[in-house]
Protein backbone atom coordinates (compact mmCIF):
# COMPACT_ATOMS: atom_id res chain seq x y z
CA UNK A 1 0.00 0.00 0.00
CA UNK A 2 0.66 3.71 -0.13
CA UNK A 3 2.13 6.22 2.07
CA UNK A 4 2.53 9.82 1.95
CA UNK A 5 6.16 9.75 1.76
CA UNK A 6 5.85 8.01 -1.06
CA UNK A 7 3.33 9.60 -3.01
CA UNK A 8 4.85 12.62 -2.43
CA UNK A 9 8.82 11.81 -3.53
CA UNK A 10 7.59 9.68 -6.70
CA UNK A 11 9.30 11.35 -9.77
CA UNK A 12 7.58 11.65 -13.46
CA UNK A 13 9.08 9.75 -16.01
CA UNK A 14 9.08 9.70 -20.07
CA UNK A 15 5.85 7.61 -19.83
CA UNK A 16 3.38 7.12 -17.17
CA UNK A 17 3.08 4.97 -14.51
CA UNK A 18 0.86 4.04 -11.28
CA UNK A 19 1.62 3.27 -8.30
CA UNK A 20 -0.53 1.21 -6.83
CA UNK A 21 -2.90 0.89 -3.57
CA UNK A 22 -5.34 -1.37 -2.43
CA UNK A 23 -9.04 -2.47 -3.83
CA UNK A 24 -8.35 -1.13 -7.64
CA UNK A 25 -7.06 2.34 -5.89
CA UNK A 26 -3.82 3.55 -7.58
CA UNK A 27 -1.77 6.94 -8.00
CA UNK A 28 -1.45 7.53 -12.13
CA UNK A 29 1.87 9.48 -12.63
CA UNK A 30 1.93 11.21 -15.67
CA UNK A 31 5.02 12.51 -17.29
CA UNK A 32 4.43 16.37 -16.56
CA UNK A 33 4.67 15.76 -13.49
CA UNK A 34 1.38 15.73 -12.41
CA UNK A 35 -0.45 12.60 -9.98
CA UNK A 36 -3.72 12.07 -10.35
CA UNK A 37 -5.74 9.32 -8.29
CA UNK A 38 -7.93 6.97 -9.83
CA UNK A 39 -10.28 3.92 -9.06
CA UNK A 40 -10.44 0.98 -11.46
CA UNK A 41 -13.52 -1.53 -11.22
CA UNK A 42 -16.11 -3.71 -12.83
CA UNK A 43 -19.78 -3.55 -12.48
CA UNK A 44 -21.39 -6.66 -14.02
CA UNK A 45 -18.77 -7.78 -15.69
CA UNK A 46 -18.23 -4.35 -17.76
CA UNK A 47 -14.71 -2.25 -16.61
CA UNK A 48 -14.64 1.42 -15.37
CA UNK A 49 -12.44 3.87 -14.74
CA UNK A 50 -13.24 6.49 -12.12
CA UNK A 51 -11.39 9.75 -11.43
CA UNK A 52 -10.82 10.76 -7.96
CA UNK A 53 -9.00 13.93 -7.94
CA UNK A 54 -5.74 15.30 -8.06
CA UNK A 55 -2.80 15.05 -5.47
CA UNK A 56 -1.70 17.18 -3.29
CA UNK A 57 -5.38 18.52 -3.60
CA UNK A 58 -6.79 15.32 -2.68
CA UNK A 59 -4.30 14.06 -0.36
CA UNK A 60 -3.75 10.03 0.39
CA UNK A 61 -6.67 9.91 3.92
CA UNK A 62 -8.99 11.57 0.96
CA UNK A 63 -8.56 9.43 -2.17
CA UNK A 64 -9.37 6.32 0.02
CA UNK A 65 -12.05 7.82 1.84
CA UNK A 66 -13.61 8.35 -1.54
CA UNK A 67 -12.53 4.83 -2.69
CA UNK A 68 -14.34 3.45 -0.05
CA UNK A 69 -17.38 5.34 -0.70
CA UNK A 70 -17.42 4.49 -4.75
CA UNK A 71 -16.67 0.93 -3.52
CA UNK A 72 -19.66 0.29 -1.62
CA UNK A 73 -21.26 1.32 -5.08
CA UNK A 74 -19.81 -1.18 -6.58
CA UNK A 75 -20.80 -3.87 -4.33
CA UNK A 76 -24.63 -2.94 -4.44
CA UNK A 77 -24.69 -3.57 -8.68
CA UNK A 78 -24.31 0.19 -9.30
CA UNK A 79 -21.96 1.75 -11.27
CA UNK A 80 -20.42 5.07 -9.13
CA UNK A 81 -19.80 7.35 -12.83
CA UNK A 82 -23.09 6.78 -13.83
CA UNK A 83 -24.33 7.60 -10.28
CA UNK A 84 -22.63 10.75 -9.95
CA UNK A 85 -24.68 11.90 -13.13
CA UNK A 86 -27.54 10.84 -11.43
CA UNK A 87 -26.88 12.96 -8.89
CA UNK A 88 -25.41 16.05 -10.84
CA UNK A 89 -29.18 14.99 -12.65
CA UNK A 90 -31.10 15.73 -9.82
CA UNK A 91 -29.03 18.69 -7.98
CA UNK A 92 -29.91 20.47 -11.31
CA UNK A 93 -33.60 19.61 -11.37
CA UNK A 94 -33.36 21.28 -7.68
CA UNK A 95 -31.98 24.45 -9.05
CA UNK A 96 -34.30 24.61 -11.94
CA UNK A 97 -37.17 24.32 -9.65
CA UNK A 98 -36.06 27.26 -7.11
CA UNK A 99 -35.49 28.97 -10.49
CA UNK A 100 -39.21 28.16 -11.48
CA UNK A 101 -40.69 28.87 -7.86
CA UNK A 102 -42.55 25.70 -7.23
CA UNK A 103 -44.45 26.15 -3.86
CA UNK A 104 -42.82 23.96 -1.43
CA UNK A 105 -38.97 25.06 -2.58
CA UNK A 106 -40.18 28.54 -1.97
CA UNK A 107 -42.25 27.62 1.31
CA UNK A 108 -38.85 25.64 2.47
CA UNK A 109 -36.67 28.81 1.17
CA UNK A 110 -39.09 31.08 3.10
CA UNK A 111 -39.07 28.96 6.42
CA UNK A 112 -34.90 28.79 6.69
CA UNK A 113 -34.96 32.77 6.18
CA UNK A 114 -37.81 33.57 9.02
CA UNK A 115 -37.16 30.47 11.52
CA UNK A 116 -34.31 32.06 13.66
CA UNK A 117 -36.23 34.85 14.95
CA UNK A 118 -39.39 32.57 16.18
CA UNK A 119 -39.67 30.44 19.39
CA UNK A 120 -38.88 26.89 18.84
CA UNK A 121 -42.76 25.73 19.32
CA UNK A 122 -43.61 28.74 16.91
CA UNK A 123 -41.75 26.75 14.48
CA UNK A 124 -43.11 23.77 14.81
CA UNK A 125 -46.59 25.10 14.90
CA UNK A 126 -46.47 27.27 11.43
CA UNK A 127 -44.93 23.59 10.12
CA UNK A 128 -47.51 21.59 11.29
CA UNK A 129 -50.58 23.70 9.70
CA UNK A 130 -48.62 23.74 6.07
CA UNK A 131 -47.96 20.50 5.93
CA UNK A 132 -51.51 19.57 6.64
CA UNK A 133 -53.69 22.34 4.54
CA UNK A 134 -51.25 23.96 2.16
CA UNK A 135 -48.94 21.45 1.03
CA UNK A 136 -51.36 18.10 -0.07
CA UNK A 137 -52.62 20.99 -2.73
CA UNK A 138 -50.02 23.11 -3.78
CA UNK A 139 -46.94 21.45 -2.73
CA UNK A 140 -46.08 20.73 -7.06
CA UNK A 141 -47.30 23.90 -8.19
CA UNK A 142 -45.78 26.80 -9.52
CA UNK A 143 -45.97 29.93 -7.32
CA UNK A 144 -46.80 32.02 -10.36
CA UNK A 145 -49.81 30.07 -11.29
CA UNK A 146 -51.76 30.02 -7.89
CA UNK A 147 -54.52 32.67 -8.15
CA UNK A 148 -56.71 34.71 -5.37
CA UNK A 149 -59.89 32.68 -6.29
CA UNK A 150 -58.12 29.49 -5.22
CA UNK A 151 -56.59 30.42 -2.03
CA UNK A 152 -59.63 31.94 -0.76
CA UNK A 153 -61.77 28.53 -1.70
CA UNK A 154 -58.44 27.01 0.41
CA UNK A 155 -59.31 29.31 3.56
CA UNK A 156 -62.59 29.52 3.39
CA UNK A 157 -62.59 25.43 3.93
CA UNK A 158 -60.04 25.56 6.68
CA UNK A 159 -62.62 28.21 8.23
CA UNK A 160 -65.02 25.78 8.80
CA UNK A 161 -62.94 23.43 10.51
CA UNK A 162 -60.52 25.59 12.55
CA UNK A 163 -61.01 29.31 11.65
CA UNK A 164 -57.72 30.24 14.04
CA UNK A 165 -56.07 27.72 11.74
CA UNK A 166 -57.62 29.53 8.92
CA UNK A 167 -56.07 32.71 9.69
CA UNK A 168 -53.21 31.67 10.84
CA UNK A 169 -52.56 30.19 7.42
CA UNK A 170 -53.33 33.39 5.42
CA UNK A 171 -50.44 34.51 7.73
CA UNK A 172 -48.12 32.42 6.44
CA UNK A 173 -49.23 32.72 2.96
CA UNK A 174 -48.87 36.38 2.82
CA UNK A 175 -44.97 35.99 4.28
CA UNK A 176 -44.47 33.01 1.61
CA UNK A 177 -45.56 35.44 -1.42
CA UNK A 178 -43.86 38.12 -0.51
CA UNK A 179 -40.59 36.22 -0.09
CA UNK A 180 -41.17 35.41 -3.78
CA UNK A 181 -41.80 38.58 -4.71
CA UNK A 182 -38.48 39.57 -2.82
CA UNK A 183 -37.11 37.14 -4.59
CA UNK A 184 -37.90 37.93 -8.06
CA UNK A 185 -39.85 34.89 -8.86
CA UNK A 186 -43.51 37.34 -8.76
CA UNK A 187 -44.74 40.37 -8.92
CA UNK A 188 -47.83 40.98 -6.93
CA UNK A 189 -49.44 38.71 -3.88
CA UNK A 190 -52.34 36.48 -4.96
CA UNK A 191 -53.08 36.52 -0.72
CA UNK A 192 -56.88 37.52 0.01
CA UNK A 193 -57.03 40.15 2.06
CA UNK A 194 -57.90 39.72 5.88
CA UNK A 195 -61.81 40.79 4.90
CA UNK A 196 -62.60 37.66 3.44
CA UNK A 197 -61.95 35.81 7.03
CA UNK A 198 -65.01 35.59 9.35
CA UNK A 199 -64.03 38.34 12.40
CA UNK A 200 -62.87 36.79 15.61
CA UNK A 201 -65.46 36.11 18.34
CA UNK A 202 -62.95 37.65 20.46
CA UNK A 203 -63.96 38.30 24.76
CA UNK A 204 -62.11 40.35 27.04
CA UNK A 205 -60.57 39.17 29.56
CA UNK A 206 -62.61 39.31 32.63
CA UNK A 207 -60.79 41.40 35.28
CA UNK A 208 -62.23 41.65 38.65
CA UNK A 209 -64.15 44.40 40.21
CA UNK A 210 -62.46 46.21 43.42
CA UNK A 211 -64.02 44.46 46.17
CA UNK A 212 -63.00 40.94 43.86
CA UNK A 213 -59.45 42.27 44.38
CA UNK A 214 -59.51 43.30 47.89
CA UNK A 215 -61.08 39.66 48.58
CA UNK A 216 -58.40 38.03 46.13
CA UNK A 217 -55.20 39.30 47.65
CA UNK A 218 -56.73 38.75 51.38
CA UNK A 219 -57.40 35.23 50.02
CA UNK A 220 -53.72 35.10 49.02
CA UNK A 221 -51.89 36.42 52.12
CA UNK A 222 -54.51 34.27 54.37
CA UNK A 223 -54.02 30.84 52.83
CA UNK A 224 -51.25 28.72 54.06
CA UNK A 225 -52.02 26.35 51.30
CA UNK A 226 -51.14 28.45 48.64
CA UNK A 227 -47.05 28.09 47.27
CA UNK A 228 -45.20 30.92 47.90
CA UNK A 229 -43.61 31.62 44.60
CA UNK A 230 -47.32 31.60 42.94
CA UNK A 231 -48.40 33.61 45.56
CA UNK A 232 -45.65 36.35 44.71
CA UNK A 233 -46.41 35.44 40.82
CA UNK A 234 -50.00 36.44 41.15
CA UNK A 235 -49.32 39.40 43.13
CA UNK A 236 -46.13 40.41 40.75
CA UNK A 237 -48.66 40.69 37.80
CA UNK A 238 -51.17 42.90 39.99
CA UNK A 239 -48.49 45.35 40.70
CA UNK A 240 -46.34 45.81 38.06
CA UNK A 241 -49.62 45.54 35.36
CA UNK A 242 -47.55 43.01 33.41
CA UNK A 243 -48.64 40.30 31.29
CA UNK A 244 -48.30 36.92 32.50
CA UNK A 245 -45.91 35.95 30.77
CA UNK A 246 -43.44 38.48 31.03
CA UNK A 247 -43.68 38.12 35.07
CA UNK A 248 -42.99 34.38 35.09
CA UNK A 249 -40.52 34.20 32.41
CA UNK A 250 -38.64 36.91 34.50
CA UNK A 251 -35.15 36.58 34.72
CA UNK A 252 -33.00 37.37 38.25
CA UNK A 253 -30.75 39.40 35.52
CA UNK A 254 -33.30 41.71 34.58
CA UNK A 255 -33.80 43.02 38.51
CA UNK A 256 -32.41 45.88 39.80
CA UNK A 257 -33.26 45.73 43.72
CA UNK A 258 -31.29 48.48 44.35
CA UNK A 259 -32.21 50.43 41.87
CA UNK A 260 -35.95 49.17 42.56
CA UNK A 261 -36.53 48.24 38.90
CA UNK A 262 -36.94 45.88 36.29
CA UNK A 263 -36.28 45.97 32.25
CA UNK A 264 -37.36 43.34 30.56
CA UNK A 265 -35.96 42.48 26.90
CA UNK A 266 -37.26 43.29 23.45
CA UNK A 267 -36.79 39.61 23.18
CA UNK A 268 -39.35 38.86 25.48
CA UNK A 269 -41.99 41.34 25.01
CA UNK A 270 -45.16 41.06 22.67
CA UNK A 271 -43.98 44.21 20.87
CA UNK A 272 -40.33 43.60 20.55
CA UNK A 273 -39.49 46.40 22.16
CA UNK A 274 -37.54 46.65 25.62
CA UNK A 275 -39.78 47.85 28.99
CA UNK A 276 -38.48 49.57 31.97
CA UNK A 277 -40.63 48.94 35.10
CA UNK A 278 -39.88 51.21 38.17
CA UNK A 279 -40.75 48.81 41.08
CA UNK A 280 -42.56 50.76 43.89
CA UNK A 281 -41.62 49.44 47.44
CA UNK A 282 -44.26 46.88 48.01
CA UNK A 283 -42.87 44.88 44.72
CA UNK A 284 -39.55 45.29 45.86
CA UNK A 285 -40.27 43.31 49.15
CA UNK A 286 -41.61 40.67 47.13
CA UNK A 287 -39.05 40.05 44.89
CA UNK A 288 -36.56 40.64 48.24
CA UNK A 289 -38.56 37.63 49.64
CA UNK A 290 -38.29 35.59 46.54
CA UNK A 291 -34.24 35.67 46.33
CA UNK A 292 -34.84 33.59 49.49
CA UNK A 293 -36.63 31.18 48.68
CA UNK A 294 -34.84 30.84 44.60
CA UNK A 295 -31.86 28.74 45.22
CA UNK A 296 -28.83 31.34 44.10
CA UNK A 297 -27.93 29.48 40.97
CA UNK A 298 -31.66 29.62 39.38
CA UNK A 299 -31.66 31.79 36.23
CA UNK A 300 -35.57 32.33 36.88
CA UNK A 301 -37.25 34.07 39.30
CA UNK A 302 -39.96 31.62 39.23
CA UNK A 303 -38.29 28.15 38.28
CA UNK A 304 -40.44 25.21 36.97
CA UNK A 305 -40.65 22.67 40.06
CA UNK A 306 -40.14 20.06 37.52
CA UNK A 307 -37.31 21.28 35.74
CA UNK A 308 -35.70 24.54 37.06
CA UNK A 309 -33.96 25.58 33.83
CA UNK A 310 -37.77 26.44 32.10
CA UNK A 311 -39.67 29.02 34.13
CA UNK A 312 -42.89 28.55 35.91
CA UNK A 313 -45.55 26.60 34.07
CA UNK A 314 -47.83 28.99 31.89
CA UNK A 315 -50.84 27.69 33.60
CA UNK A 316 -50.32 28.02 37.19
CA UNK A 317 -51.55 31.49 37.77
CA UNK A 318 -55.13 31.09 35.85
CA UNK A 319 -54.75 27.29 37.92
CA UNK A 320 -54.59 29.48 40.87
CA UNK A 321 -57.59 31.85 39.90
CA UNK A 322 -59.64 28.88 38.92
CA UNK A 323 -58.86 26.58 42.24
CA UNK A 324 -59.92 30.30 43.88
CA UNK A 325 -63.45 29.79 42.19
CA UNK A 326 -63.02 32.89 40.04
CA UNK A 327 -62.95 31.19 36.45
CA UNK A 328 -64.75 33.31 34.36
CA UNK A 329 -64.54 35.82 36.84
CA UNK A 330 -60.81 36.91 36.21
CA UNK A 331 -57.62 36.01 34.96
CA UNK A 332 -54.16 36.97 35.13
CA UNK A 333 -54.38 38.95 32.39
CA UNK A 334 -57.28 40.83 33.30
CA UNK A 335 -55.36 42.47 35.72
CA UNK A 336 -53.86 44.80 33.77
CA UNK A 337 -57.94 45.64 32.20
CA UNK A 338 -58.37 46.53 36.58
CA UNK A 339 -55.65 48.85 36.16
CA UNK A 340 -56.20 50.65 32.94
CA UNK A 341 -59.74 51.00 34.30
CA UNK A 342 -58.87 52.25 36.91
CA UNK A 343 -56.52 55.05 35.78
CA UNK A 344 -58.82 55.68 33.20
CA UNK A 345 -61.69 56.50 35.32
CA UNK A 346 -59.63 59.21 38.02
CA UNK A 347 -58.38 60.95 34.62
CA UNK A 348 -54.72 59.54 34.61
CA UNK A 349 -52.48 60.88 31.85
CA UNK A 350 -52.94 58.05 28.91
CA UNK A 351 -49.55 58.11 27.79
CA UNK A 352 -47.94 57.33 31.22
CA UNK A 353 -50.72 54.41 31.23
CA UNK A 354 -50.20 52.92 27.92
CA UNK A 355 -46.08 53.15 28.70
CA UNK A 356 -46.93 51.53 31.89
CA UNK A 357 -48.54 48.54 30.04
CA UNK A 358 -45.87 48.76 27.40
CA UNK A 359 -48.67 49.30 24.64
CA UNK A 360 -46.83 50.37 21.60
CA UNK A 361 -47.73 54.38 20.31
CA UNK A 362 -49.36 54.13 16.83
CA UNK A 363 -47.62 57.07 15.94
CA UNK A 364 -44.37 55.78 14.65
CA UNK A 365 -42.22 59.17 15.69
CA UNK A 366 -43.83 58.33 19.51
CA UNK A 367 -42.64 54.42 19.50
CA UNK A 368 -38.98 55.11 18.84
CA UNK A 369 -38.79 57.40 21.80
CA UNK A 370 -36.69 56.23 24.64
CA UNK A 371 -37.94 53.02 26.88
CA UNK A 372 -38.29 55.18 29.98
CA UNK A 373 -39.92 57.52 28.75
CA UNK A 374 -42.23 59.28 31.63
CA UNK A 375 -40.00 57.91 33.53
CA UNK A 376 -41.01 60.06 37.02
CA UNK A 377 -44.56 59.77 35.86
CA UNK A 378 -44.47 56.11 35.33
CA UNK A 379 -42.52 55.47 38.94
CA UNK A 380 -45.56 57.45 40.54
CA UNK A 381 -48.43 56.07 38.97
CA UNK A 382 -46.98 52.75 39.88
CA UNK A 383 -46.44 53.62 43.27
CA UNK A 384 -50.19 55.17 43.57
CA UNK A 385 -51.41 51.49 42.23
CA UNK A 386 -49.79 49.78 45.08
CA UNK A 387 -50.67 52.04 47.46
CA UNK A 388 -54.46 51.85 46.09
CA UNK A 389 -54.08 47.74 46.20
CA UNK A 390 -53.30 47.66 49.49
CA UNK A 391 -56.10 49.52 50.53
CA UNK A 392 -57.78 46.95 48.91
CA UNK A 393 -56.72 44.75 50.62
CA UNK A 394 -56.96 46.20 54.17
CA UNK A 395 -60.67 47.82 53.63
CA UNK A 396 -63.34 45.67 52.53
CA UNK A 397 -65.29 48.28 49.69
CA UNK A 398 -68.51 49.55 50.66
CA UNK A 399 -70.26 48.69 47.34
CA UNK A 400 -69.26 47.02 43.59
CA UNK A 401 -68.77 50.42 42.03
CA UNK A 402 -65.19 50.38 39.74
CA UNK A 403 -64.63 54.29 40.21
CA UNK A 404 -62.66 54.56 43.82
CA UNK A 405 -61.27 57.68 44.96
CA UNK A 406 -57.37 56.86 44.74
CA UNK A 407 -55.31 56.69 48.28
CA UNK A 408 -52.21 59.36 47.61
CA UNK A 409 -50.17 57.55 50.85
CA UNK A 410 -50.55 54.72 52.70
CA UNK A 411 -49.54 55.00 56.50
CA UNK A 412 -47.75 51.09 56.51
CA UNK A 413 -47.24 48.43 53.97
CA UNK A 414 -48.69 45.42 55.06
CA UNK A 415 -47.07 42.24 55.82
CA UNK A 416 -46.09 39.98 52.55
CA UNK A 417 -47.94 37.22 54.46
CA UNK A 418 -49.95 36.16 57.49
CA UNK A 419 -51.08 33.27 59.07
CA UNK A 420 -54.26 31.90 58.38
CA UNK A 421 -57.09 33.07 60.12
CA UNK A 422 -59.25 30.42 62.19
CA UNK A 423 -62.09 29.54 60.05
CA UNK A 424 -60.39 30.02 56.83
CA UNK A 425 -60.95 27.42 54.28
CA UNK A 426 -57.91 26.41 52.79
CA UNK A 427 -56.94 25.42 49.16
CA UNK A 428 -55.10 22.93 47.68
CA UNK A 429 -51.12 24.16 47.20
CA UNK A 430 -50.80 25.30 43.32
Amino acid sequence: MLSTLKVKSAKPEARAYKLADSGGLYLLVQPNGSKLWRYKFRVCGTEGLKALGAFPEIGLAEARGLHTDARKLVVQGINPIQARRDEKIVQAQDQLERINGVFATVVADWNVATAADLKPSTVRQRKREIDNDLLPTLKSRQIGSITRLELTALLKGVEKRAPEVARNLRNHLWGVFEYAIDSGLIENNPVPPVRVMKKRNQKNHPALSDKQIGDFLRTLDNSGRINEETRIAMVLVLLTACRKAEVIEGRWDEVDLAGAQWEIPASRMKAKRAHWIPLPPQAVALLTRLRELVPADREYLFPNRVDPRRPMANRSLNALMERLGLSGIGTPHGMRASFSTYFNSIGGNIDVIEHCLAHVPANAVRAAYNRHAYQDERRAMLQQWADYLDRLRQERPSSEHESVTPVKKTEKTPKLAAKPKAGRVLIDAI
